[in-house]
């Protein structure tokens, strides 16, 4: 090799190792491996993805190695994005620090058998929906889960699509209620799954009734103006009336038989001022209509 081309060839090397000492485009690779993810029921796919901190994402259906491309002397924090619907995965050896160009193996991604939790509904009438939620408001947001139950029988059974597992708790509530009903869960609603018996959590009770819808026209509302109602203070986003058109409107909880129902102002449109009329009552089945006369009017200020 001739010294101009030996000197060309060194300048290429003395870059990349410039590159190196101040962490551009020299890459490695941080990962590990999961398990416990591969399903044994054929039917059933568990997807998992994780994430390094600069948020690429690796998604991630069976068992076996991943990893991602880290600069040689960046930081790493991997982490689980989405956890699997019937497996839950946890990360060890997530954090770290690369120190050199040799990759990383250790991380070690470990997923266990989770409970399903689900049970019956009682009293929902043929082709109602009833939205339920379990672990609503929980700071774990990977435990969150809303399910729609859509009746084709009185009796309709349903199970979260999200698996809980051992130690996490459950809560399941009624998130959103069907027309013209009240329901209410009656049993077994809340608790702890145990590891030892993942299958003890399929006997929540949910009893639905009859009830009275609560209704009110909207008149006077400014195009582009926002007002929201509330009923008995229930500021819940799921049972607020929220609308910037006029019109008839129907709070997603219905009354039962001999129940108070309030109905308010909970934000006034800007530069207006919305009025209620007819809005407290008491709920009665046999004359279900008290309860749609209310009126809201709105006016400039």
């Amino acid at each position: 090799m001739n010294k101009s081309k030996f000197a060309a060839v060194a300048g290429v090397v003395s870059l990349i190792a410039a590159l190196a000492g101040c962490g551009g485009f020299v890459y490695t690779t941080v990962g590990g491996t999961v398990t416990g993810l591969t399903s044994t029921d054929a039917t059933v796919t568990n997807t998992l993805i994780l994430r390094n901190d600069t948020n690429y994402t690796a998604t991630l259906s069976a068992d076996g190695p991943f990893s991602f491309n880290v600069a040689s002397d960046a930081a790493y924090t991997i982490s689980v994005s989405t956890q699997p619907l019937r497996v839950y995965c946890t990360v060890a050896n997530g954090t770290g620090r690369m120190t050199s160009s040799a990759s990383v193996t250790n991380v070690r991604v470990t997923c266990i058998p989770a409970a399903p939790v689900g049970g019956n509904v009682t009293g929902l009438n043929i082709g109602a929906t009833l939205v339920l939620a379990n672990n609503n408001g929980n700071t774990d947001t990977s435990l969150i889960d809303s399910l729609n139950v859509s009746s084709v029988t009185s009796s309709p059974t349903f199970t979260f699509n999200k698996y809980v597992p051992p130690g996490k708790p459950f809560a399941v509530s009624v998130y959103t209620q069907p027309a013209a009903q009240n329901c209410a869960v009656s049993a077994n609603g809340t608790g702890v799954i145990d590891g030892a018996n993942l299958d003890a959590y399929k006997n929540i009770m949910v009893t639905c009734a009859p009830a009275v819808p609560v209704s009110v026209a909207l008149s006077g509302l400014a195009a582009g103006a926002t007002l929201t109602l509330t009923n008995n203070g229930d500021t819940a986003v799921n049972n607020m009336i929220t609308t910037t058109i006029n019109g008839n409107f129907t709070f997603n909880q219905s009354m039962t038989e001999g129940q108070v129902y309030n109905v308010a102002v909970g934000t006034q449109p800007a530069g207006q001022v919305c009025t209620v009329t007819n809005g407290s009552g008491t709920a009665h089945l046999a004359d279900p209509t008290a309860a749609t006369n209310i009126v809201v009017t709105c006016a400039n200020k």
